[in-house]
């Protein structure tokens, strides 16, 4: 009969003891998936935002500089004077619907940093005035705070 007692006093005490326990589990497993949840939620948004500046570099500030290889330079708003203030070609790249239905587009400024006539092309001297331009092209993903920059030196020659 003792240990009849004693099995009996055990087992009231451990009533609502799995109960509690579980429901700590359950709380502990939730935190565990709100912080993952959380984790993937902003590695999705870095991942976008690497992929919008890359779209801005490569499509935007690129594309910018190379249509401006391509350009009839009178379409192109330079500074006419040496170390004169930089002019900007405000939206000089535009392209929509690249991937993703995302569109991008680009500023064009102008400096002119040198003006010579005794210029050397692969080491050649050429008896023509070179207008030395720096080209900053600043490109953006419209809609998006990605803006990158892409610089490149230009050279106008006239005879």
């Amino acid at each position: 009969m003792n240990r009849h007692r004693q099995t009996c006093s055990i087992t009231q005490r451990q009533k609502g003891v799995a109960l509690v326990v579980s429901l700590i589990l359950l709380t502990v497993i939730t935190l565990l998936s709100l912080t993952a949840m959380r984790s993937a939620n902003l590695d999705t948004k870095i991942a976008v935002n690497h992929q919008h500046k890359q779209f801005a570099f490569h499509e935007g500030a690129e594309n910018a500089l190379n249509r401006l290889l391509v350009a009839d330079i009178t379409t192109v708003k330079a500074p006419g004077t040496l170390n004169g203030a930089p002019v900007t070609n405000t939206n000089w790249f535009q392209e929509t619907n690249v991937s993703n239905n995302v569109s991008v587009s680009a500023d064009l400024t102008m400096d002119m940093t040198e003006i010579s006539k005794q210029y050397k092309f692969s080491g050649y001297p050429l008896n023509v005035v070179t207008f030395v331009f720096t080209a900053d092209a600043y490109g953006r993903v419209d809609g998006a705070n990605n803006k990158v920059h892409n610089r490149m030196e230009v050279a106008l020659i006239r005879e």
